[in-house]
């Protein structure tokens, strides 16, 4: 039976690692591409909040501060029932900002990729054992023994 050369092996060698990688960026994608989706609709709301909060800070200042200010006017001084009215709309912006916020913190949650991290851990051991396997396989074959036939039992290595 004809071994196979040490450049056939290595070139499979390095098609198998290529292959490996290949499918463990593909399963990264596949668990990554939703939360990453998810996150950018987590963006979009907080840039809705923004400008909302912008754009009803500039109408919603100018026209309800002075409708609640002629308001406050029957109760305070003039000077006072400006200030009255604006920081009260002041108020109410805030929390209505603070709510967008809260629903867009909540879409920035991820949970990882968990089946890609068990993945490469289980590649990374494989390929560990399998180097472990071939310095076995070299020693014993440095110290005279024949080459072990692929799929058989190494009485070299220990397990």
């Amino acid at each position: 039976m004809a071994e196979p050369e040490i450049g056939e092996v290595l070139k499979d060698i390095t098609a198998d690692v290529q292959t490996i990688i290949r499918g463990e960026v593909e399963l990264a994608k596949a668990e990554l591409i939703p939360q990453v989706k998810s996150a950018g609709i987590g963006a979009g709301l907080f840039g809705a909040a923004g400008y909302l909060a912008v754009q009803a800070a500039t109408l919603l200042f100018i026209c309800g501060g002075l409708a609640l200010s002629a308001l406050y006017q029957g109760v305070v001084p003039l000077i006072w029932a400006f200030v009255l009215g604006f920081l009260t709309l002041a108020v109410v912006l805030l929390v209505v900002a603070g709510i967008l916020v809260l629903i867009g913190k909540g879409k920035f949650s991820f949970s990882g990729a968990p089946k890609t991290v068990d993945e490469a851990n289980r590649s990374v051991a494989a390929v560990t054992g399998a180097v472990a396997q071939g310095n076995a396989n070299v020693k014993a074959i440095v110290a005279g023994a024949p080459r072990p036939v692929p799929g058989e039992a190494n009485p070299a290595v220990r397990p």
